[in-house]
């Protein structure tokens, strides 16, 4: 009888550690996450109030992305990093309006003290109720994680970028029009 508990308390202790595979808990404590993911926001949300996008990194604007109202409209979701140093991201965000959701997956590179470099987003999802966004940006984090998320990004109803006429500009970080396809 005991060996079989231990069986069964071994089995449930590998299920349910499989299943937090992708935990942020498994690589930072909670305030680490909360700064991460403000440095995560400031690269795919807006500028602050009369700031020009490139000039939403300055070190002036960090108090606009770590304020507490702002950052309980987002939610870090799911986190890997990779044997060689990439960090992968799933956020949920809000949309344009009250109550809309979408889900952001991507990676970077942390070096010193949480700094971020080497940015770029992979996918977001179209604007979806919030367990559908949750859902769909799962399957596509596992897959960017795995190496093969490109052939689910044409998928319209996982993916609204990238898209046929746009791209993610890496020195801009943001999604921009392709001018040779927009024609």
């Amino acid at each position: 009888m005991k060996k079989y508990l231990s069986i069964l308390i071994a089995f449930v202790f590998i299920a349910c550690s499989t299943n937090d595979k992708y935990s942020p808990d498994n690589y930072y404590t909670k305030d680490q996450q909360a700064s991460i993911l403000a440095t995560i926001v400031t690269y795919i949300f807006i500028a602050p109030p009369y700031t020009a996008m490139k000039d939403r990194f300055l070190p002036a604007h960090r108090k606009f992305y770590t304020d507490p109202t702002l950052l309980a409209t987002f939610h870090l979701k799911q986190y890997y990093v990779s044997s060689v140093g990439v960090n992968y991201f799933l956020v949920l965000r809000p949309g344009p309006k009250v109550g809309e959701i979408r889900a952001v997956g991507g990676h970077f590179k942390i070096h010193g003290n949480l700094e971020v470099y080497d940015f770029r987003e992979i996918f977001v999802t179209p604007i979806l109720p919030e367990k559908e966004a949750e859902t769909k940006g799962a399957f596509l984090f596992d897959r960017m994680v795995k190496g093969d998320v490109n052939e689910y990004l044409k998928m319209k109803s996982y993916v609204q970028w990238p898209n046929a006429a746009s791209y993610y500009d890496s020195t801009k970080y943001e999604w921009v029009l392709d001018p040779g396809k927009t024609r």
